[in-house]
């Protein structure tokens, strides 16, 4: 009897903290051989492709299956490569490799060659699984101008006694110049002068120089890590997400099982994910926020605060994540043999 395990060849370009869960996940099923396109420069680019190239030729032989975590450039090779030698292959699709917001300079099929790229890579690919069924066919009327992530509740919790009136946002991708307005930071600045008895916080952010005239009552915290992120989510009453585009975002599960009543826009999967264990932003609108703002802090927020901690623990866990992944695998291998 053949117990070798089947390999699968996982290529990111970048090593979050839910390409580290899929990995671990993988790993427990199947040989994981791995690849970072990670890029900081676009000069390193072709560099990338050609150790990509290499890795490939070195691998594909023995490899049963190919998994990329988002479409563009890393995922472009990884296709050819399934196509030309009859291995199954699977992009997982996050948010900017689905969208074009060309009124900020967001997403990949904005750019030219990097959506040429992302179109190709899912014509070339054998599946295509969004983070959520909004990424392949949806209206957007947010800001007119699915195998789903999981999460481990007995990691985030809330640990402490809420601070009133709190409000918590965390982002990275500080170094683009649209992330202000993709992430609605731009709406919480703009709001928080109108509600001086509350405080916002925006985590993540390196310098406070990238908001001008900031309010009194916006604090501003450099990158944390996910202890402090704890300690900081159990403080507070309400989470932030306010971006104009989301795949499926992990910090406001992670805020939501810290008992953060969660405050969201209308965009993707946000929706779905808050139900009604929170509010939803139906249009980027200041005068809306205000109101939902109000209703926000004048609600029942010990039943919220339940409601959404239990929204992440019934629907979006690890062992969901980790039965869907592995299933969709052993499919597309049996499917190739």
């Amino acid at each position: 009897m053949d117990t070798k395990k089947k390999t699968v060849l996982y290529f990111y370009s970048y090593l979050s903290s839910f390409v580290n869960k899929d990995i671990e996940i993988l790993s427990s099923q199947f040989e994981v051989k791995t690849f970072d396109f990670y890029t900081p420069k676009k000069s390193g680019t072709p560099l990338q492709f050609i150790a990509q190239k290499l890795f490939l030729l070195k691998n594909i032989w023995t490899a049963d299956l190919i998994i990329c975590q988002f479409a563009g450039y890393s995922s472009f090779l990884p296709a050819l490569f399934g196509k030309l030698f009859s291995r199954p292959s699977i992009i997982v699709v996050g948010g900017t490799d689905a969208v074009s917001f060309p009124s900020i300079g967001y997403g990949n099929f904005y750019k030219g060659l990097l959506g040429a790229f992302t179109k190709w890579s899912y014509r070339l690919c054998s599946h295509i699984t969004p983070k959520h069924k909004t990424l392949m066919l949806c209206d957007y009327d947010y800001e007119p101008d699915e195998i789903t992530n999981g999460y481990d509740a007995q990691k985030w919790f809330c640990n402490r006694e809420k601070k009133k009136n709190t409000f918590i946002t965390v982002s990275g991708g500080w170094e683009y110049p649209f992330q202000i307005k993709l992430k609605g930071i731009d709406l919480i600045v703009q709001i928080a002068p109108s509600f001086p008895e509350c405080e916002f916080i925006i985590v993540g952010m390196p310098d406070e120089k990238l908001i001008s005239q900031k309010p009194a009552n916006l604090k501003i915290l450099p990158p944390t890590p996910n202890d402090k992120l704890i300690d900081l989510y159990g403080e507070c009453e309400f989470y932030l997400q306010l971006s104009m585009a989301e795949g499926f975002p992990n910090a406001l599960c992670e805020a939501m099982l810290c008992e953060c009543i969660p405050v969201g826009s209308n965009v993707f999967s946000i929706p779905e994910i808050v139900a009604d264990s929170g509010f939803i932003l139906k249009h980027k609108s200041i005068d809306e926020l205000k109101q939902l703002i109000t209703r926000a802090i004048n609600a029942d927020k010990n039943s919220l605060r339940k409601k959404a901690r239990k929204r992440i623990e019934d629907n979006y866990t690890v062992e969901m994540r980790r039965e869907k992944l592995l299933n969709l695998c052993d499919q597309l291998i049996k499917g190739t043999n």
